[in-house]
């Protein structure tokens, strides 16, 4: 991207029909995107989406992804999954020898646009066949149906070795699901974050396909990935690490992502949203 292009992204520019906030202050070290919750309208038909008929079956979680409970769990149901941000937060199931498999947890973030660890997209050689994205499933119901993936997108680092502090990828859709369910904001700071409040929701694969949350706070800021101890298994990878800003907060107000949520151990972490990230995904719409 050319350097006119960069600055008049950061000035406030219209892309695919979204604008990047101008930065918060004279530096530039904060500029963001903005959430927008979408009509709600359960009709998956008015945005080229495929409608899932009653006794739709998919089978339980394929195995993608390390994450942990740290001390005690807790998990809390979202139920129903119908309000913002749960019906933009996405279940990714995936076709693994003829079966329609949970797989990983993505957030949408435009209307056409998933995004994800770069692992739940990337095998380490190959992009995945095969994905299919549902906002806002619950347990075995799809209230705004389903979409499959026009293009798969990985960061070049994480395409190039694998890097965890480049995991981060997402799918361009062939619907716009989005202007349904809405998308989350997102954010990105050369300060630190720690002690902001984070909310991790998605699929973990011990749930049987059902949403839930986890909150804590950011407890260490690197400059390329961001740690916390929200709770999380496998299935959870690819959910938004998101903190719920006020109305008129810089940058990004409502539900914004600071990181792309992929690991486990004494600390979850995963990549964080940069400033030249932002610029990129925002490119993917």
């Amino acid at each position: 991207m050319g350097k006119s292009r960069l600055v008049a992204l950061l000035s406030g520019a219209l892309v695919a029909g979204v604008v990047l906030a101008a930065p918060a202050n004279a530096s530039g070290t904060l500029t963001g995107v903005p959430s927008f919750e979408g009509s709600g309208i359960q009709n998956p038909a008015l945005v080229g989406a495929d409608p899932v008929r009653p006794g739709h079956q998919i089978a339980g979680f394929d195995g993608i992804g390390v994450q942990s409970i740290i001390g005690p769990d807790n998990r809390v149901r979202v139920n129903p999954t119908t309000s913002f941000p749960a019906r933009a937060t996405v279940l990714i199931t995936r076709v693994s020898g003829g079966v329609e498999r949970q797989h990983c947890t993505g957030w949408m973030f435009g209307p056409s646009l998933v995004l994800t660890a770069g692992h739940c997209v990337y095998s380490g050689s190959a992009y995945y066949t095969g994905l299919r994205f549902y906002p806002g499933y619950n347990g075995d119901t799809a209230p705004y149906g389903s979409c499959t993936a026009t293009q798969l997108r990985a960061s070049a680092g994480y395409v190039a070795n694998g890097s965890p502090d480049q995991d981060y990828g997402g799918a361009n859709l062939n619907c716009t699901i989005g202007n349904t369910v809405g998308w989350y904001g997102a954010y990105a700071t050369t300060a630190s974050l720690n002690g902001t409040p984070t909310t991790i929701q998605g699929y973990g694969g011990d749930k049987n396909k059902q949403q839930w949350l986890s909150t804590d706070q950011i407890r260490t800021s690197g400059a390329l990935r961001l740690y916390y101890e929200n709770d999380t298994i496998g299935g959870n990878s690819g959910s938004a690490v998101a903190t719920n800003r006020p109305a008129g907060s810089p940058g990004c107000s409502g539900w914004c992502s600071l990181a792309f949520h992929a690991y486990g151990g004494s600390q979850n972490s995963g990549a964080r949203i940069t400033a030249a990230r932002l610029t990129e995904v925002t490119g993917w719409r």
